[in-house]
């Protein structure tokens, strides 16, 4: 009997040191990863999504590059990005992080990438076989804060045609990314909301677009400063449309109902 309470109490000890060395109880933060945009002019474009990798650093090991990588999780990875857009974000990985630097990000793509016109379906060949896209950060975790990472998939860039008959197509995946923090928000609608015409924000040489929704509704994060929106409502019989606007840290920028004129 003593035998046994000796042992009993030997595993209960064990289970205790176990879940102690298992409970880790290090400051961190949480890290969200968002995909972002989608084009005007095609029915819909298809990307696979396999997942994101993070280069970090953690505090305390200067030059030590960990890679840590978060798989996209659904089982379908093929995302149909044409409803990426007016504020809507795809979530692709989520996880809590030691404090610490993060220095780059890449997306990987798979082999599944489409794009539907008039229900015809379009390969899109990813260029040399090449499925990871890294873009440089510069962002320090601190504790308890949540962090958004924004890739921005500018799907106007990505997609040029090469020949319109027949269509022949050429993908070179653009992508940037960039904290959500320290960042202000563009909001605005444009009408008529039939028309879907690519909005560009401009800052000196520089510039990103996107595009609206259904409801004519589209959105910027942008970094504070003074910006030139053009917009471009890919229809010969309408005007472009011009203008500034400032954008300030933290602040939501709410537009005026933007009207096209026909010419």
């Amino acid at each position: 009997m003593n035998r046994l309470k000796s042992l009993l109490l030997l595993l209960a000890c064990s289970a205790v040191a176990w879940s102690c060395n298992e409970f880790d109880s290090s400051p961190k933060a949480l890290v969200n990863v968002l995909l972002i945009d989608a084009p005007a002019q095609w029915d819909s474009v298809i990307v696979e999504i396999q997942g994101i990798e993070l280069e970090f650093v953690p505090n305390g090991r200067e030059g030590e590059i960990q890679k840590i990588f978060l798989p996209y999780e659904p089982g379908d990875k093929q995302v149909d990005v044409s409803q990426l857009v007016g504020g809507t974000a795809l979530p692709v990985a989520r996880s809590e992080m030691q404090l610490g630097q993060i220095t780059g990000i890449t997306l990987r793509l798979g082999p599944g990438n489409s794009l539907f016109l008039d229900e015809d379906r379009y390969p899109l060949e990813l260029p040399g076989g090449k499925t990871d896209y890294f873009q440089a950060l510069d962002i320090d975790l601190e504790s308890g804060i949540s962090y958004d990472l924004v890739l921005d998939f500018d799907l106007e860039k990505s997609i040029q045609v090469t020949s319109p008959n027949p269509l022949i197509l050429d993908f070179n995946p653009t992508i940037s990314a960039y904290s959500g923090i320290g960042r202000g928000d563009l909001t605005g609608t444009t009408s008529p909301t039939d028309l879907r015409p690519v909005i560009y924000a401009i800052r000196n040489v520089d510039s990103v677009s996107t595009h609206v929704n259904t409801s004519g509704n589209f959105l910027f994060r942008l970094d504070p400063g003074n910006y030139t929106i053009y917009i471009d409502p890919k229809d010969i019989e309408y005007s472009d449309t011009l203008f500034n606007v400032e954008i300030k840290t933290g602040k939501t920028t709410p537009l005026d109902r933007i009207t096209l004129t026909k010419k």
